[in-house]
Protein backbone atom coordinates (compact mmCIF):
# COMPACT_ATOMS: atom_id res chain seq x y z
CA UNK A 1 0.00 0.00 0.00
CA UNK A 2 1.34 3.39 -0.86
CA UNK A 3 1.53 6.19 1.70
CA UNK A 4 -0.78 9.25 1.17
CA UNK A 5 0.43 12.61 1.81
CA UNK A 6 -1.79 15.21 2.53
CA UNK A 7 -1.79 18.46 0.67
CA UNK A 8 -0.67 21.70 1.77
CA UNK A 9 -4.51 23.02 2.27
CA UNK A 10 -5.79 20.03 4.33
CA UNK A 11 -2.37 19.98 6.59
CA UNK A 12 -3.33 23.70 6.45
CA UNK A 13 -7.27 23.74 7.99
CA UNK A 14 -5.90 20.43 10.31
CA UNK A 15 -3.27 22.96 11.90
CA UNK A 16 -5.60 25.78 12.08
CA UNK A 17 -8.48 23.82 13.95
CA UNK A 18 -6.05 22.13 16.01
CA UNK A 19 -5.59 25.61 17.04
CA UNK A 20 -8.37 26.79 17.18
CA UNK A 21 -9.69 24.02 19.47
CA UNK A 22 -7.22 23.76 22.01
CA UNK A 23 -5.08 26.60 21.89
CA UNK A 24 -7.77 29.83 20.76
CA UNK A 25 -9.98 28.09 23.42
CA UNK A 26 -7.10 28.35 25.80
CA UNK A 27 -6.24 31.55 25.78
CA UNK A 28 -7.52 33.35 28.81
CA UNK A 29 -7.33 37.20 27.64
CA UNK A 30 -10.40 38.43 25.64
CA UNK A 31 -8.04 40.39 23.21
CA UNK A 32 -6.19 37.57 22.31
CA UNK A 33 -8.34 35.73 20.95
CA UNK A 34 -9.57 38.80 18.67
CA UNK A 35 -6.48 38.95 17.79
CA UNK A 36 -5.88 34.84 16.68
CA UNK A 37 -9.32 35.54 15.07
CA UNK A 38 -8.43 38.28 12.99
CA UNK A 39 -5.15 36.79 12.17
CA UNK A 40 -6.86 33.75 10.69
CA UNK A 41 -9.09 36.10 9.13
CA UNK A 42 -6.99 38.62 7.81
CA UNK A 43 -3.53 36.90 7.32
CA UNK A 44 -3.94 33.07 7.26
CA UNK A 45 -7.07 32.48 5.29
CA UNK A 46 -6.11 35.32 2.25
CA UNK A 47 -2.43 33.92 2.28
CA UNK A 48 -3.63 30.20 1.72
CA UNK A 49 -1.69 29.65 -1.67
CA UNK A 50 1.85 31.60 -0.60
CA UNK A 51 1.84 29.10 2.73
CA UNK A 52 0.66 26.07 0.28
CA UNK A 53 3.61 26.99 -1.99
CA UNK A 54 6.01 27.31 1.11
CA UNK A 55 8.87 24.77 1.13
CA UNK A 56 8.95 25.87 5.17
CA UNK A 57 8.51 22.49 6.34
CA UNK A 58 5.95 22.50 9.29
CA UNK A 59 2.46 24.74 9.07
CA UNK A 60 2.99 26.12 11.92
CA UNK A 61 6.08 27.78 10.87
CA UNK A 62 4.06 28.85 7.49
CA UNK A 63 1.58 30.34 9.83
CA UNK A 64 4.36 32.01 12.01
CA UNK A 65 5.65 33.65 9.05
CA UNK A 66 2.69 34.93 7.61
CA UNK A 67 1.45 36.05 10.89
CA UNK A 68 5.24 38.41 11.19
CA UNK A 69 4.53 39.37 7.62
CA UNK A 70 0.58 40.48 8.65
CA UNK A 71 1.92 42.59 11.13
CA UNK A 72 5.04 44.14 9.83
CA UNK A 73 2.27 45.64 7.18
CA UNK A 74 0.47 46.96 9.99
CA UNK A 75 3.35 48.79 11.44
CA UNK A 76 4.15 50.35 8.30
CA UNK A 77 0.74 51.46 7.79
CA UNK A 78 0.71 52.36 11.09
CA UNK A 79 4.35 54.37 10.75
CA UNK A 80 3.09 56.04 7.55
CA UNK A 81 -0.17 57.23 9.42
CA UNK A 82 1.97 58.36 12.48
CA UNK A 83 4.11 60.34 10.15
CA UNK A 84 1.22 62.20 8.09
CA UNK A 85 -0.43 63.21 11.58
CA UNK A 86 3.06 64.16 13.45
CA UNK A 87 2.81 67.05 10.01
CA UNK A 88 -0.26 68.02 10.64
CA UNK A 89 0.37 68.48 14.29
CA UNK A 90 3.52 70.30 13.43
CA UNK A 91 1.74 72.65 10.78
CA UNK A 92 -0.89 73.16 13.48
CA UNK A 93 1.48 74.12 16.32
CA UNK A 94 3.18 76.82 13.50
CA UNK A 95 -0.07 78.40 12.84
CA UNK A 96 -0.96 78.52 16.52
CA UNK A 97 2.94 80.26 17.21
CA UNK A 98 2.02 82.77 14.25
CA UNK A 99 -1.28 83.45 15.57
CA UNK A 100 -0.32 84.28 18.76
CA UNK A 101 2.35 86.35 17.41
CA UNK A 102 -0.15 88.43 15.54
CA UNK A 103 -2.91 88.91 18.63
CA UNK A 104 0.69 90.29 20.79
CA UNK A 105 1.26 92.63 17.69
CA UNK A 106 -2.21 93.75 17.77
CA UNK A 107 -2.14 94.72 21.23
CA UNK A 108 0.95 96.21 21.26
CA UNK A 109 3.14 93.66 22.05
CA UNK A 110 3.89 94.22 25.48
CA UNK A 111 2.15 91.53 26.80
CA UNK A 112 3.00 88.88 28.89
CA UNK A 113 0.68 86.61 29.77
CA UNK A 114 -1.10 85.66 26.14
Amino acid sequence: MGRITPSPRKIYEETVEELKSRYRSSLVDQGHRRAFDLLLKHAWEVEQAAMANSSIPTAVDRLNLTSNLHNRKLVEELEKRVEVMEKAVEELEREVLELKAQLQASRGGGEDGV
